[in-house]
């Protein structure tokens, strides 16, 4: 699926790992399904900075506000 053209979800914030777990938790904690995107070679070569590191989270766009709130949440809490 390419969740770009895809109506149903929304980009919602790109990380690199190990942050994109978290982002993950955050959003799946609270019960909102995750789609990460990422170029395939970046885990199996280590890549952790630069484009090739970079993690795109998409969303539901339905649930795109109240992701966008839990992740403002989580951050105030750190």
């Amino acid at each position: 699926m390419d969740c770009n053209k895809s109506p149903e979800f929304v980009h919602i914030i790109t990380v690199y790992p190990p942050e994109d777990i978290f982002v993950e938790g955050v959003l799946q904690t609270a019960g909102i399904r995750v789609i990460k995107r990422r170029e395939s070679i970046a885990p199996v070569e280590g890549i952790t900075v630069g484009p090739l590191a970079e993690v795109h989270i998409f969303v539901p766009r339905e649930r795109e506000r109240e992701a966008r709130e839990a992740l403002a949440a989580a951050q105030e809490d750190l």
